[in-house]
C-alpha cells in the first residue's frame, strides 16, 4: 500500500515520540503577555494554522466581508532545535511505501526548513514542555497566516494601535484573537483576525481514489516507487462520515445509523426569518442521499444558539453559512482540508446580499411566458423559499466536496421536461449540481397541467455521488482495496444517462453541447427553440407586466437586460453543436470511446437554427414600445448580433473546432462545407434592407476576411490550423466576392450596401 510521507527537518521524530491524544498547547497569561506552553509529546505532530475575518474596515468591504476565511490554512509541526521551538510549514505530499528502498534517499531530498522561531523562555518540567512567549508575534501580522492576498493595500501597522486581544484554548485547538491598524495608506485600514492552530488527528482519514466518471473536488499525489517512473495518485476531498465504533456490526448488516461525527450547519441570524426554514431544508435534503448509504441524520442545521457565550462562529470547527452584505450577486460553498489526506475539517455557505436579485432575474426570464406568479415584482415567501432551499442545497453540495456536473442538464429528453408526471417526480436536471435553473422547455399550459418549474431537491446522480464517495466499505485497509466497490457503484447504472458526468468548461461556447450552463434536455435546439418563444412572449409583455406589479423604471431596464442576454444565450447553446462533440468521462477499457463529434445533419441543423434565431431577434428585442420609456436600444441588439455571427466565423471558437472533428471517420462536415452553408443561410435569410440586416452581412464579411488572412506573432507565422482555416477562408471569401458582385447586378434596393461589402473585402 502506498503511504502519505510528510518530511521535516528532524525525521527521528516520526518514530520516537508517542503521540498524546489528551495534551495540546496549554496557553498561560501574564499580565498583558501570552506563553505557549509547548509539551514534548507534541513536537512533530501535524497542526493546521490559518486564519478568519472577523470585522474589517469598509476599504475592503467590496470583497472581503467578516467571517471568511480566504486562504486555504498550512500545515505546520513544532520542532526543539537546541534552545528553540522552531515552526516548520509543511507543504510536499506523496505517496511512497516505506518499505520501498526509494524511501530513504526521497526522505533525504524533500527536508523542510523553519519559517519561524521562538526563544524557550523556560522549561515546565512537569508537563515535560517548553514554554514560550507568542505575545509579539501575533500582535504583528503572522504572513505564514494572514487572511487577506498579500495585493490589499494597507498601509503601514501601527504597533500602538494594534494589539493581541485574547487567547483561548481547547483540547485540541488554540484560537487567537489580534486586532490590527494600519496607518498610512489612502484610508485608514483596521481589521480583526482570529488565527487558529488546529491539532490534527493521528489516524488520517483513508484515502479514496477519484474517478472521472464522478465529480469531487480532487487532490494529487506523486507516486514513488523503485525502479517505476513516477505517477499520479488521484483522491478526493471528503468528511470523516464513519459509523460509531459500537455501531459498525450494525452498519455492517444494513442497518441506519447515525455516523461517529454528523456535518453541523449553522445558520447566521441575518438571514429573514422566513428563510431559516428553507435554508434548514437545503441543508438537510442531504440526508436522503446518506440513508441509502447507512447513515441518518448526517447533516444538521441549526440556528445560533442563544446566550452561549462558549458559541463561536470563527471557530474553525464550527460550519457557519455566512449573510455576506456585499454588493455582489453570488453564492459559494468552499471547504477547508486536512492537506495530509483531503479530510474536509470545515465547510461554509457564503451567501452575498444580492444573490436573491440574480435568483429572482433566472426565475422571471425563464418562467413568466408560462407562470403569472413569476411576473411579479417582489416574490411570496413559499416562492422565494423554493429558490433559497435550491440555492443552499447546491453550495451544500460543494460543501461536502461535490463539483458542478454539467453533463446532468442533457440527461433527461426535452420533450420529457412539458411532462406534469415526469417532471414532478425528477425535476429538470439528474443533479442539483448542474447549472440548470428553471424550466425554460415548458410552454404556456404547461403550467395548469402540472409541469413543474424549478429543478429537483436531489437527482439521481446526487446519490451516485454521495454514494461513491461517502459509502463505508467495510474489511478494506487501502484505497486499492476499495477500487472494485467503487467501480460497481458505475457499473450497476449501465449507459443510463441520467448517471454521466462532465465538469464545468469556462469558455463562452461549449465545445460540448452536453455539458454547457443554462441548458436543458438532450435537445438544445428544441429547448433553445422553446426558451426563446417564452423570452418572445414576454419581451412583448414586458411592459404590462412590470407596470401591473408597479414596478419601477430600473427594474424594467434589469429586465430587458436580463432577457437580452438570455435570448442570445440560448443561441450560443445551439453553438455548441456546430464542431462539437460529446465527451465521456470514464477510464480507459476495450470499445470504450471517448469523443464521438456531432454528425453532419445535426449541425447543419444547428447552423440554420442560430441564423433564424439572430434574424428573429431583432423583432422583439428592439420593440417600438420601449424606446420611450427606455430610450434607444438598437445599439443593444446590433452589438449583440455581432458577437454571435464573430463567433460563427472567428478563428478562436467554430471553425477550429469543424476543422478538428474531420479527423474522425464517417460522414464529417467538412470546414469548407460549413463556411458555405454559412454563406448561403446568410444571403437567403438577411435579405432586407434593414439595418440589422446589413449589421450581419457586413460582420460577416469583416469576419470573414480577418479568418482568410494568417496570424502574424512577431516575425514568425503561425501555422498549422490557422493556415489551413485561412485557406479555406479564403476559397470562399473569394466565392462570397462573386456572389456580390452578382447581388449588386440584380438588387438596386440594396446596390449601394453590396459595393460597400465589395469595398470591404478589396479593401488591403
Amino acid at each position: 500500500m502506498f503511504k502519505k510521507l510528510t518530511l521535516f527537518a528532524s525525521l527521528l521524530l516520526l518514530t520516537t515520540f508517542i503521540y498524546a491524544q489528551d495534551s495540546f498547547i496549554k496557553v498561560v497569561k501574564k499580565g498583558s503577555a501570552y506563553k505557549f506552553e509547548i509539551p514534548d509529546s507534541l513536537l512533530g505532530e501535524s497542526i493546521l494554522f490559518g486564519s478568519r475575518v472577523v470585522d474589517i474596515s469598509s476599504p475592503s468591504a467590496k470583497v472581503y466581508s467578516a467571517g471568511q476565511m480566504r486562504r486555504p490554512p498550512v500545515l505546520i509541526r513544532f520542532s526543539k532545535r537546541d534552545k528553540l521551538i522552531v515552526i516548520e510549514e509543511v507543504n510536499t505530499f506523496v505517496d511512497v511505501n516505506n518499505n520501498d528502498p526509494i524511501y530513504d534517499p526521497l526522505s533525504a531530498n524533500m527536508r523542510v526548513g523553519g519559517v519561524n522561531y521562538f526563544d524557550i523562555e523556560s522549561r515546565n518540567e512537569t508537563n515535560d514542555a517548553s514554554v514560550i512567549d507568542v505575545t509579539k508575534y501575533f500582535s504583528d501580522e503572522v504572513q505564514l497566516a494572514w487572511p487577506l492576498p498579500d495585493n490589499v493595500k494597507k498601509g503601514r501597522l501601527d504597533s500602538k494601535l494594534s494589539k493581541l486581544l485574547y487567547i483561548k484554548e481547547f483540547n485540541d485547538r488554540v484560537n487567537i484573537r489580534s486586532y490590527y491598524e494600519f496607518l498610512g495608506g489612502k484610508e485608514t485600514f483596521t481589521i480583526t483576525v482570529q488565527y487558529f492552530l488546529l491539532r490534527l488527528p493521528k489516524e488520517e482519514l483513508r484515502a479514496r481514489f477519484n474517478d472521472p466518471r464522478v465529480g469531487y473536488l480532487s487532490y494529487n499525489r506523486r507516486a514513488y516507487s523503485s525502479g517505476r517512473g513516477i505517477s499520479t495518485n488521484r483522491y478526493i476531498t471528503r468528511w470523516r462520515i464513519e459509523p460509531k465504533p459500537e455501531d459498525v456490526l450494525r452498519h455492517k448488516q444494513g442497518e441506519l445509523v447515525e455516523p461517529a461525527n454528523p456535518i453541523i450547519m449553522y445558520i447566521e441570524p441575518y438571514f429573514p426569518k422566513d428563510w431559516i426554514p428553507y435554508i434548514k431544508q437545503g441543508v438537510e435534503d442531504w440526508n436522503s442521499a446518506f440513508e441509502k448509504i447507512g447513515f441518518k441524520n448526517v447533516m444538521q442545521a441549526r440556528e445560533f444558539p442563544k446566550n452561549d457565550p462558549s458559541f463561536d462562529p470563527y471557530d474553525i470547527k464550527t460550519n457557519v453559512i455566512r449573510y455576506l452584505p456585499l454588493d455582489e450577486a453570488n453564492a459559494a460553498g468552499q471547504v477547508w482540508t486536512d492537506p495530509r489526506s483531503g479530510e474536509i475539517i470545515n465547510g461554509e455557505v457564503l451567501w452575498w446580499n444580492n444573490v436573491v436579485d440574480l435568483f429572482s432575474m433566472w426565475r422571471f426570464t425563464q418562467t413568466a411566458a408560462v407562470d403569472p406568479k413569476a411576473r411579479a415584482i417582489e416574490y411570496d415567501s413559499e416562492m422565494m423559499g423554493e429558490m433559497v432551499r435550491y440555492a443552499i442545497a447546491h453550495e451544500v453540495g460543494h460543501v461536502l466536496g461535490l463539483q458542478h456536473n454539467m453533463r446532468s442538464s442533457y440527461a433527461y429528453p426535452a420533450d420529457s421536461l412539458r411532462s406534469a408526471t415526469f417532471t414532478q417526480i425528477y425535476g429538470t436536471t439528474a443533479s442539483i449540481m448542474d447549472y440548470a435553473r428553471n424550466n425554460h422547455i415548458a410552454r404556456p399550459g404547461d403550467l395548469e397541467k402540472g409541469v413543474k418549474m424549478t429543478p429537483p431537491v436531489l437527482g439521481p446522480f446526487d446519490y451516485l455521488s454521495i454514494e461513491y464517495g461517502y459509502k463505508y466499505i467495510h474489511d478494506v485497509k487501502t484505497p486499492e482495496q476499495e477500487l472494485p466497490v467503487l467501480d460497481s457503484i458505475f457499473k450497476s447504472k449501465g449507459n443510463d444517462p441520467m448517471y454521466l458526468f462532465a465538469p464545468f468548461i469556462a469558455v463562452p461556447i461549449s465545445p460540448d453541447p452536453s455539458a454547457q450552463s443554462e441548458s436543458l434536455g438532450d435537445n438544445v435546439l428544441i429547448s433553445s427553440r422553446n426558451g426563446i418563444l417564452n423570452t418572445q412572449i414576454i419581451l412583448d409583455s414586458l411592459i404590462n407586466w412590470t407596470l401591473a406589479h408597479s414596478g419601477s423604471q430600473s427594474i424594467l431596464e434589469r429586465r430587458y437586460e436580463a432577457l437580452s442576454r438570455q435570448y442570445f444565450r440560448y443561441i450560443t447553446l445551439s453553438i455548441s453543436y456546430i464542431g462539437g462533440r460529446y465527451t465521456y468521462q470514464g477510464p480507459l477499457e476495450a470499445d470504450f470511446v471517448r469523443h464521438v463529434p456531432i454528425n453532419k445533419e445535426k449541425q447543419r441543423e444547428a447552423l440554420k437554427s442560430v441564423i433564424f434565431w439572430l434574424r428573429e431577434a431583432p423583432e422583439h428585442l428592439d420593440n417600438p414600445r420601449f424606446s420611450p420609456i427606455m430610450g434607444s436600444v438598437t445599439d443593444n441588439v446590433l452589438r449583440r448580433q455581432s458577437e454571435i455571427m464573430e463567433s460563427l466565423v472567428s478563428g478562436g471558437f467554430v471553425t477550429p473546432r469543424v476543422l478538428q472533428n474531420s479527423s474522425f471517420a464517417g460522414d464529417v462536415y467538412t470546414l469548407e462545407e460549413y463556411l458555405r452553408d454559412l454563406d448561403t443561410f446568410i444571403w437567403k435569410s438577411f435579405c432586407t434592407n434593414s439595418i440589422y440586416d446589413k449589421n450581419i452581412q457586413i460582420t460577416y464579411i469583416q469576419s470573414l476576411k480577418n479568418l482568410s488572412q494568417i496570424p502574424q506573432r512577431g516575425d514568425s507565422m503561425m501555422l498549422g490550423s490557422s493556415a489551413i482555416i485561412a485557406d479555406a477562408a479564403y476559397s470562399q471569401l473569394i466565392n462570397t466576392k462573386k456572389s456580390i458582385k452578382r447581388m449588386i447586378k440584380g438588387n438596386r434596393k440594396s446596390k449601394e450596401h453590396y459595393k460597400f461589402l465589395l469595398e470591404i473585402l478589396e479593401k488591403n
